[in-house]
């Protein structure tokens, strides 16, 4: 079972940013229209959230994923055209499609930096560098990279003054729970939604990864908690959906 506190103490309003399944987010409509940027920690080949933030608010976007670099491309493309090889003809010229819509919209639209976020020693950038090279407040955080999130949980608390929303993705709930009780307490923010990514259950039943939406001003709809919402959808189709259990205390 998940800690009492991550559960959101009431239903918020709220609405659905990015693509279908993965890659999507519940936030709450009123920490768009207070945000003066955003700041995306963790991009892949999945730029929908930032794009329909940006029709939301034409605001600055600053995205940060050391991952996506030519060797990354090189490789996604490889991949699609050996997929010829099982009948799927259109995925060399569906990667390619991708790759300039990728170059187009962080050339037009945003600006990205192929830096590692994080406090080890092999990370490019921290949170607060990254923070004074896009100098705008207050700012939408989202934070989706792949378990180095616990490195950078001290420097979010500490700038959650500037912050309007955030959503974060941890991984390892099960060994880190503490530490995400913690920062529920810390953070400064209401804790408006929590979805459970259904890819894989650790041995109790409960997701190995979770996804928390956090707003300085929410618009609360009622008291009681309602899972899931009506706009969640499981990460990865094929899979089961995950019944999100919560101790009483």
């Amino acid at each position: 079972m998940l800690p009492h506190n991550f559960k959101p103490d009431g239903t918020y309003d709220l609405i659905r940013l990015g693509s279908d399944h993965d890659g999507g987010y519940l936030i709450d409509p009123n920490s768009i229209e207070q945000a003066s940027a955003l700041l995306a920690l963790g991009i892949g080949k999945n730029w929908s959230f930032e794009k329909d933030f940006l029709e939301k608010r034409s605001i600055e976007v600053h995205a940060y994923d050391h991952s996506v670099g030519a060797v990354f491309w090189a490789k996604h493309f490889l991949k699609r055209v050996l997929a010829i090889l099982i009948g799927r003809f259109k995925d060399p010229i569906d990667a390619v499609k991708l790759f300039l819509e990728f170059k187009s919209f962080f050339k037009e639209q945003a600006v990205l930096y192929l830096e590692k976020v994080g406090t080890a020693e092999d990370c490019d950038t921290n949170l607060n560098q990254a923070l004074e090279k896009l100098n705008e407040k207050p700012l939408f955080l989202k934070v989706d990279i792949e378990g180095f999130e616990y490195q950078i949980l001290d420097e979010i608390i500490e700038c959650k003054n500037n912050l309007s929303g955030l959503v974060i993705e941890f991984h390892s709930v099960r060994e880190n729970k503490h530490r995400i009780e913690h920062f529920i307490k810390e953070i400064g923010l209401r804790l408006v939604h929590i979805h459970p990514n259904n890819n894989r259950l650790d041995e109790e039943g409960d997701p190995k990864a979770i996804e928390l939406t956090f707003s300085r001003n929410p618009t609360k709809l009622e008291d009681k908690y309602i899972h899931p919402h009506a706009l969640d959808q499981n990460n990865v189709p094929r899979k089961d959906s995950v019944t999100l259990r919560f101790t009483e205390i």
